[in-house]
C-alpha cells in the first residue's frame, strides 16, 4: 500500500489500493458466488447477513479484513489523526448496472445530507473522511465493471465556496435535462462526449483492486456501452441486468468513516421515510461478523458506539 494513500484520496476524490486477490482466488470466489447466486435471474445486491455459504461469507469478510486495507486505514487514521474504520453496509452486488435509457446515474452518496445544516457543518470539516470501498471483480470495459467519477467534484464543500460548487455543477444540470427532456438525443450522441464534456474519468482498477471513493464524489457504476445494450436484459425501473454469463459483474461493497461523518449519515437516512430500520440492518451485519471474526466486529463496534447510543 502506498505511503501517499490519502493525499491521493484527499486530491483526486479516489484511491486504489494493489489487488487483494490473485487470479486463482477471483475465479474461485466467481464460481462461489455464481452457485450463490444462481437462484436469482437478474441483478441483486445481497447483504452479507443473507449469504447462506459459510465458506463465501469468511472469504468476503476476509477480504474486507485484509492487511491492504487494513494499511489503507492506518493511513487514513495517521493522516486525518481521528479514529476510522471499516463498516456496513457490507454487501456483494451482482450485475447492478445503470441503464442508460431510463437512468443516467450520476450520484452523490451524500447528497441527502446537503438538506440539512448539522450535516452540512460535518461535510464542510476539512478532516470529513466518510467513503464507500468498492472491490470489483472483473476490469472496466464495455459490459462495465467499475465506477466512473467527475473529476475534482468532491471539492468546495465549505460555506464560502457553495456558490462555485453549484456553478461547475451546472453542466450536470444540462446533461441531466438532456437525458431527460430529449431521451433519444441522449442516447445517439456517444457517451464519450458526455464524459468529455463533464470532466468525467472511467477507473480502470486491476481486478480485486480496492476503490475508496468519498461520499461528495458525483459517481455511477460505469453502464453498458450503447452499442452493447442489446444484448442485456433490463429490469424496468431498476438498476439490475441481466448480462451473457462470461460478462457477469461482481462487487464488493462496505463503508468507513469517522464516527462523526457516520452522526451526519443517520441524522439524514433516519428521517426519510421506508429507511427499512438500517442500524438494526447495520448491528445484525456486525453480529455475522463477529461469529466468523471476532476482533474484526469488535473494532467495528468502537467506531459505532458513540453513534448507537444517540440513535437507539
Amino acid at each position: 500500500m502506498q505511503n501517499n494513500f490519502y493525499l491521493d484520496y484527499k486530491k483526486n476524490g479516489y484511491a486504489i489500493s494493489e489487488p487483494l486477490l490473485d487470479k486463482k482466488d477471483i475465479y474461485n470466489l466467481r464460481a462461489e458466488l455464481d452457485d450463490e447466486f444462481k437462484d436469482y435471474k437478474e441483478g441483486i445486491i445481497l447483504g452479507i447477513e443473507k449469504i447462506k455459504n459459510q465458506n463465501l461469507l469468511k472469504k468476503v469478510i476476509k477480504i474486507f479484513a485484509s492487511k491492504k486495507i487494513d494499511n489503507a486505514v492506518q493511513n487514513i487514521k495517521n493522516s486525518i489523526n481521528k479514529n476510522v474504520f471499516l463498516i456496513p453496509k457490507f454487501q456483494i452486488h451482482k450485475n447492478y448496472h445503470v441503464n442508460l435509457k431510463e437512468f443516467h446515474g450520476w450520484h452523490r452518496d451524500c447528497s441527502g445530507e446537503m438538506s440539512y445544516d448539522y450535516c452540512k457543518n460535518i461535510l464542510f470539516d476539512d478532516k470529513y473522511f466518510f467513503s464507500k470501498i468498492g472491490v470489483y471483480l472483473q476490469k472496466n470495459g464495455e459490459f462495465g465493471g467499475s465506477i466512473d467519477i467527475i473529476k475534482k467534484s468532491h471539492k468546495n464543500f465549505s460555506k464560502i465556496r457553495t456558490l462555485l460548487r453549484k456553478i461547475k455543477s451546472l453542466p450536470l444540470r444540462l446533461v441531466m435535462m438532456m437525458h431527460k427532456k430529449f431521451n433519444d438525443l441522449y442516447f445517439a450522441i456517444p457517451e464519450k462526449m458526455f464524459m468529455f464534456f463533464l470532466n468525467a474519468e472511467k477507473l480502470y482498477p486491476e481486478e480485486s483492486s480496492a476503490v475508496f471513493f468519498d461520499s461528495r464524489i458525483i459517481h455511477r457504476g460505469s453502464p453498458i456501452a450503447k452499442v452493447r445494450m442489446q444484448e442485456v436484459n433490463y429490469v424496468k425501473g431498476q438498476y439490475h441486468a441481466k448480462l451473457p454469463q462470461e460478462k457477469d459483474k461482481y462487487s464488493l461493497y462496505c463503508q468507513i468513516g469517522t464516527s462523526e461523518a457516520v452522526d451526519s449519515y443517520f441524522y439524514d437516512r433516519l428521517k426519510r421515510e421506508n429507511n427499512g430500520n438500517e442500524i438494526a440492518v447495520w448491528l445484525k451485519q456486525i453480529n455475522t461478523i463477529k461469529e466468523v471474526d471476532k476482533n474484526f466486529g469488535e473494532k467495528i463496534d468502537l467506531i459505532l458506539n458513540p453513534i448507537k447510543k444517540k440513535y437507539i
